[in-house]
């Protein structure tokens, strides 16, 4: 249970209430299953809340419950007492030769998989009753309810006597969400924040160094928490400021340095002996001189109640407060602790879990013959499993302030109270183990500093405060604060001798700093330059041993990162790692030496979050290449929101568990605020994190067909080529030649909108001495392009300023002749093709296909092309708008291969199509591309148009627009010889087929050109020598072979419960699947498991796994 907040006064008549209930209940017949209704409601009424209500009021006795299981079987439970958004309630039942205890396990495990099925929000608490003796509550306010002994025992005859138990229940029944520790917790922390950077600030304003503050004030935090968690009693650092500081501000250094070296060598202070904290905060003891206004706000602080700060944010908020550059971000957005948690659970949680349910089984069997011996065994798996759960070790390679560290060992020591309660059940005596899981076993590698005190600090209070919960006033071992040595302040992937400065390998800083002289806009010094320093001896930094790796490393695209970090240190880092594509984002270095840790051997399991371009090509391979080493993502989230601590806020991210050769994966679905929509279990992922049909594989694979048709647009590197209509005309009437330099220009933000009406000056591949024959348009890209150009690091666009950084020659070529070709916006909301005259230079954010074929229009404007074009390309920014990547949406894409009327036919709506928007957009200004495709959207969902979409879908027509695309779906899906509608993933499974179909032919020689006249000459020569198709994974197809049988009770039971949740299965199944087990001891298993409601019947001795919870 989570600590709650305190009891409210009870309303007068309760407890004389609740005692006649336990004296008229007193009778053991009448504690009979049977007769739960009739006790919770005189419990109700006793209780002073509401009873349950008639059937469909959401708060009801019998609630009906429709269960599905992994077979696809459907069967209807229900839950003994319903509570809608409060809780559920399931009593305990009796069984010839079960005991109580296990009758309340098995209600638990039940109770525990209703939850999934149950509508609506997830109801905070759950209950099992043994009526009129004992109910067991558990709640979910850290994020899950935890195993059995996780739960909070209420002995229900004696409940008159506890104020503080009967508050809770009433709570519970009336108003749950008062029980939320979260809110308060987050409000203290924030408040608290924020009165440290206040005293931060004023004491860097009177000239004391960053780090002196600092230092000083995390003493100060950590023994105001001190007080508050009873580590420091009568509150002598409170009493202290209200007795001798404020008084006189003089006496605040000797008083506080005198409490500081107390507390760090154990020793008296005034009348008390304090206890042996030590650590590294409290060895030096300096306090800085305060004046009174600092002292008030100490005081303020320390009035606070420190024991609710919570750790998960205190570090990130510290960080901010400490430090005069972030502090202005000290109430923006941070990461919620539910989103760290959401990824430690499979990457932490779970993994220790799984271990601890096969010790529980086992303890369960022993205890069932409840013999001295058995006893004695059932002790000893439980203090051997505590053992191993304080021999782990976990590390967060990149840990800032420790947020996710706290937040690992927080779900750890929840494992471990089960754990102490079950060997207190067990033995009967709660005895105090001082040798608990702690900051020692939490490793941390930070660059920025202050990542070893605040990273430190925040675990050693989320420790204490943990110890406090469960021991009340028992004191910790001595000494309190540990120095673990577990926190490094370096580099994590990167370690060198040493650096050395090389002046001709410097570069011009592009940092726009002085005016030019025509222009008067910023421009780069060229003058200015950006050092290179060499890194001597640079290679991969190792890291400490441990068997989780969690963390949320940098985010750093490959563009941004020579900026950032400084060209040396680029280059030695790529170097350093061969086998990271130069493109990889800087976040999947770290992904790389995790799953090469989890790939052999050194590691179990890693969970990071990363950029949600891990699943982009430039990204992936790493994915790619570790699957091939048996390192394979075992749970992922492919696209979550998240803060990134930065001022952008926002991003879009990915969450990845790795794990070695897993038997399943499980993919997790989010909507827009980052709540769980889907959580599907495959037997594998695909590298771009999805679960259909391995896109990526084929879309990795070009088809010849599709050579030569595609291209990135004109890259500019300068908005100076870009001339607006007026001057343009000018520029034409001035000399009629500059029509062939001057040509008309679009963006992709031209395309989804609406046309700019702009110019491109485009010198095409001319030298400088043709070039200077347009005098006029080479001065304007003199001075509004060459500034810019000459402290480029890239030496081709500096000699060449006045040509576009990347005129696409080969492009130019495909283009010549055609009237008109096909553009796409690389990155859009709606995917959507039209033509562009001949004469038009498309920019790089569009990508173009150079064919006038209106059957290729046709078929890349269809459903069916938009489907693969989702799955193939990536995302982009925190709205994850779909990105046309050109090779693996275009270049591996199986065109149809229809008769010539069907084709014509196709060609013919296409040119509907592209007619009926241009016109539309030739309308009205009011009308762009989104503008219309947003109405075309809402019209098929049916959705409510808006004043603006109702003026739009008149002048631009968009139901016609709807119906032609309706039919062209229909007629590009006969194209493909398919029934339509279909669903999206029958339509990748049945492309992806199409593709590998595809290749085999080319392979074979056949190729279906798209466009003949122009691909066969430059194409056809060695067509398909160099195409290989995806390798067939025989072991998909292999008769499994049959699996050791485990020795030991807690491995046969782990194996078992890995082998239902691949598959639904029956007992002889599974007796099968291992050489050597009994059947009798596989069907005890199973049963052990489907009690502790790990796994469910499904029919008769057949068990699946149970549903997400």
């Amino acid at each position: 249970m989570s600590a709650s907040t305190a009891p409210t006064q009870l309303p007068a008549g309760i407890t004389p209430a609740l005692r006649k209930l336990a004296e008229r209940w007193v009778d053991a017949k009448a504690r009979e299953r049977a007769n739960y209704q009739l006790y919770l409601g005189e419990l109700c009424k006793a209780l002073g809340v509401e009873g349950p209500r008639p059937a469909g009021s959401g708060y009801e006795y019998e609630f009906p419950v429709k269960v599905i299981d992994r077979t696809g079987k459907e069967t209807s439970n229900f839950v003994d007492l319903f509570k809608q958004d409060h809780f559920l309630i399931e009593a305990k039942d009796k069984e010839p030769g079960r005991s109580d205890e296990l009758m309340l396990r098995k209600a638990y495990g039940q109770a525990r998989n209703y939850v999934a099925h149950l509508p609506g929000n997830t109801p905070p608490y759950i209950m099992v009753l043994d009526v009129a003796r004992t109910l067991v509550v558990w709640d979910r306010w850290d994020g899950t309810f935890g195993g059995f002994g996780a739960g909070k025992r209420i002995d229900l005859p004696t409940l008159h006597e506890r104020e503080a138990d009967i508050a809770l229940l009433r709570d519970i029944w009336e108003r749950p969400q008062a029980r939320d520790p979260r809110a308060k917790a987050q409000a203290v922390t924030e408040e608290i924040a924020e009165k440290l950077a206040r005293l931060a600030a004023s004491l860097e304003t009177r000239g004391y160094p960053q780090e002196r503050v600092s230092r000083f004030l995390m003493r100060c935090v950590f023994t105001m928490f001190a007080e508050d968690v009873r580590l420091l009693r009568d509150e002598p650092f409170r009493r202290m400021l209200d007795d001798v500081a404020l008084p006189n501000p003089s006496e605040f250094v000797p008083a506080a340095e005198d409490l500081w070296r107390a507390m760090d060598h154990g020793k008296r202070f005034g009348s008390r002996k304090l206890l042996l904290f030590n650590g590294h905060f409290f060895q030096h003891a300096e306090a800085l001189p305060l004046e009174h206004k600092d002292l008030v706000i100490l005081r303020e602080a320390a009035g606070k109640d420190w024991s609710e700060v919570e750790p998960a944010i205190f570090g990130t908020l510290l960080t901010r407060a400490l430090d005069a550059k972030e502090r202005h971000r000290l109430g923006a957005e941070y990461t919620p602790p539910e989103f760290i948690a959401r990824v430690i659970r499979p990457a932490v949680e779970e993994p220790i879990r799984e271990r601890w349910t096969a010790v529980q089984a086992e303890v369960l069997q022993l205890r069932e013959k409840d013999t001295k011996k058995n006893r004695k065994a059932a002790e000893q798996r439980l203090r051997d499993f505590h053992v191993w759960l304080r021999s782990l070790r976990f590390l967060d390679p990149a840990c800032g302030s420790g947020n996710f560290l706290y937040v690992t060992m927080h779900a750890v020591k929840r494992v471990e109270v089960e754990v102490l309660n079950e060997l207190a059940d067990v033995t009967g005596n709660r005895e105090l183990r001082f040798q608990e899981v702690d900051p020692s076993q939490f490793y941390g590698i930070e660059v920025k500093p202050w990542a070893r005190e605040i990273a430190e600090l925040s675990l050693w209070i989320g420790f204490h405060q943990f110890w406090r919960r469960v021991h009340g006033e028992i004191q910790p071992e001595e000494p309190i604060l540990r120095d673990t040595g577990t926190l490094d302040h370096r580099d994590a992937v990167l370690v060198w001798d040493d650096e050395r400065r090389v002046p001709s390998r410097d570069r011009p800083d592009p940092t726009p700093r002085i005016p030019h002289p025509v222009t008067g806009e910023l421009v780069p010094d060229p003058k200015a330059k950006l050092k290179y320093v060499e890194l001597i001896n640079a290679r991969e930094a190792s890291w400490p041993p441990a068997e989780f790796i969690i963390g949320n490393p940098p985010f750093l695209g490959q563009f941004r990162q020579r900026e950032a970090l400084g060209d040396g240190y680029v280059d030695a880092l790529r170097a350093a790692y061969p086998h990271v594509p130069d493109s990889a984002d800087l976040v999947v270095y770290w992904w790389y030496k995790a799953a090469k840790e989890v790939a052999e051997g050194r590691a179990f399991r890693a969970g990071l979050i990363t950029t949600q371009s891990i699943t982009q090509k430039q990204n992936r391979q790493v994915i790619v290449d570790a699957e091939a080493r048996g390192a394979r993502v075992a749970w992922a989230i492919a696209d979550h929101y998240w803060n990134d601590g930065s001022d952008d806020a926002r991003v879009r991210v990915a969450m990845t568990v790795i794990a070695k050769n897993p038997p399943s994966a499980t993919l997790v679905t989010v909507d827009g605020d980052a709540n769980v929509v889907a959580t599907v279990e495959v037997p594998r992922l695909n590298a771009d994190l999805t679960a259909h049909a391995d896109v990526p594989t084929a879309a990795g694979v070009p088809l010849r067909a599709n050579d030569g048709l595609s291209s990135p647009g004109f890259k500019l590197d300068a908005a100076g080529f870009i001339i607006d209509a007026r001057e343009a005309k000018r520029l034409f009437q001035a000399d009629p030649r500059n029509a062939a330099i001057l040509k008309p220009y679009r963006n992709g933000k031209d395309f989804t909108t609406r046309p700019r009406n702009v110019f491109l000056i485009d010198f095409g591949a001319m030298d400088e001495s043709d070039a200077r024959g347009y005098p006029v348009l080479y001065d304007i890209v003199r001075d509004r392009v060459k500034p810019e150009r000459d402290v480029k690091p890239d030496r081709t666009r500096r000699e060449l300023w006045w040509r576009l950084a990347r005129p696409r020659e080969f492009l130019r070529e495909a283009l010549i002749g055609l009237p008109r070709y096909i553009v796409t916006p690389e990155t859009s909301k709606h995917r959507i093709f039209e033509f562009l005259d001949g004469v038009t230079a498309p920019d790089n954010s569009l990508i173009v296909m150079p064919t006038a074929d209106a059957f290729v229009l046709g078929v890349l404007s269809s459903v069916v092309h938009s489907v693969w074009a989702l799955a193939a390309g990536s995302r982009l920014g925190i709205d994850g708008t779909p990105r046309y990547n050109k090779g693996p949406c275009f270049e591996a894409f199986p065109f149809p291969d229809p008769p010539p009327a069907l084709r014509k036919k196709i060609a013919a709506i296409a040119e509907a199509i592209d007619t009926h928007r241009k016109a539309a957009l030739a309308r009205s200004e009011k009308v762009g591309m989104t503008t219309m495709y947003n109405v075309v959207d809402k019209l098929r969902a049916g959705a409510e148009l808006s004043k603006l979409e109702r003026e739009v879908h008149q002048l631009a027509a968009c139901g016609t627009l709807r119906d032609l695309h309706d039919e062209l779906d229909r007629l590009v899906a006969e194209a493909y010889g398919w029934q339509w509608p279909e669903q999206p993933a029958e339509i990748l499974t049945r492309l992806v087929a199409l593709h590998d179909r595809r290749v085999e032919e080319e392979r074979a020689g056949t190729v279906r050109w798209l466009r003949p006249d122009y691909q066969k000459p430059r194409f056809a020569k060695g067509a398909g020598a160099d195409l290989i198709a995806p390798d067939d994974d025989a072991a998909d197809t292999a008769a499994p072979a049959l699996a050791p049988w485990p020795s030991d009770a807690i491995g046969q039971i782990t194996a078992l419960r890995a082998l239902v949740t691949a598959a639904p299965i029956t007992v002889d199944e599974a007796a099968r699947r291992f050489a050597g087990a009994r059947r009798d001891i596989v069907a005890r298993h199973l049963e052990t498991l489907a009690i502790l409601g790990e796994v469910q019947t499904v029919g008769p001795e057949q068990y699946a796994s149970t549903p997400a919870r």
